[in-house]
């Protein structure tokens, strides 16, 4: 594996003991996870009164997470979050490294991530953002960033020539925000968001979920603000071997919800295909499609 691909285990150990620990423990949890992990740069005592709970509790609750001690729990932090916020600048080593190898080193690394992507990935989230998207009554708004909105066009896509009700959240005559206008309790929101997280990508699904809308939220490891406001949290590997995050295992991701969704979509599904192809291939192919019909009728 790629070296750092175990430095977001903070939030998995989390997940991990979420059924286990205390009421007490769980508000401790619960501050963590929506201040984005920041208040466990507090000191104990920080941590303690902002969860209304005592400073034992702060730390026993760490020592379940499987630290040896809160100093050793905030360096684990300190490397989430630079991690987080690395740019491609302070990458560029990468790539300057090994010149003339990487086409070799490519396949491995890119297996790698897509295989340890679908290794931690969340069964239970990958269900919960399949039965939204396949539910027939939701709208379904789908948008992304400056280069995850190509992953954002390829679902919709997908999901457009399988159901109706679907649509886009992209910059054009409107913000995004306005396009939010009739979202509601019967909306699924679809945002990808990776580092460097964009502040208007959170901004619009915490618009969502006041709105009454369903979130899923595509993203890294280290998880965007965004999956704080998210109903389901899907996580797909960015470790690459250039200074620019990897979009091969979001894509793979992608894909496997988009190969779910088409078995769920049924007949109804592969008849609006079919009603597609009608329309891209014109009058004329139409035309022809009606003579064989009746040719075959008449044979």
């Amino acid at each position: 594996m790629i070296a750092g691909a175990d430095f977001h285990a903070i939030a998995e150990r989390i997940e991990a003991v979420a059924t286990d620990i205390t009421p007490a423990e769980q508000k401790v949890a619960r501050e963590l996870t929506t201040s984005g992990m920041l208040a466990g740069f507090e000191t104990v005592a920080a941590l303690a009164r902002r969860a209304g709970v005592s400073g034992p509790t702060v730390v026993r609750f760490i020592a379940r997470l499987g630290f040896a001690s809160y100093t050793d729990f905030q360096k684990d932090l300190l490397r989430e979050m630079e991690a987080r916020s690395t740019s491609p600048l302070s990458l560029y080593h990468r790539a300057e490294a090994r010149p003339g190898t990487l086409l070799r080193e490519s396949a491995a690394a890119f297996s790698a991530c897509v295989t340890e992507t679908f290794r931690r990935l969340s069964v239970a989230d990958f269900e919960l953002a399949v039965a939204a998207l396949s539910e027939p009554r939701n709208h379904i708004l789908i948008t992304g960033g400056r280069f995850t909105r190509l992953h954002a066009e390829m679902l919709y896509l997908h999901l457009f020539q399988m159901r109706s009700n679907v649509s886009t959240l992209l910059p054009g005559l409107q913000s995004r925000a306005d396009q939010l206008l009739e979202a509601g309790p019967r909306s699924v929101l679809v945002a990808y968001d990776f580092r460097r997280y964009e502040a208007e990508t959170v901004d619009i699904v915490r618009r969502a979920k006041e709105r009454g809308a369903m979130v899923i939220v595509i993203t890294d490891p280290w998880n965007s603000p965004a999956a704080r406001y998210a109903n389901a949290v899907l996580a797909a590997e960015v470790e690459s071997l250039s200074p620019f995050d990897s979009m091969v295992p979001a894509c793979a991701l992608t894909e496997a919800l988009i190969a779910e969704l088409t078995v769920r979509a049924g007949r109804k599904g592969r008849d609006r295909i079919q009603d597609l192809e009608i329309l891209r291939e014109g009058y004329e192919w139409h035309e022809e499609a009606k003579k064989r019909g009746r040719r075959k009728k008449a044979g």
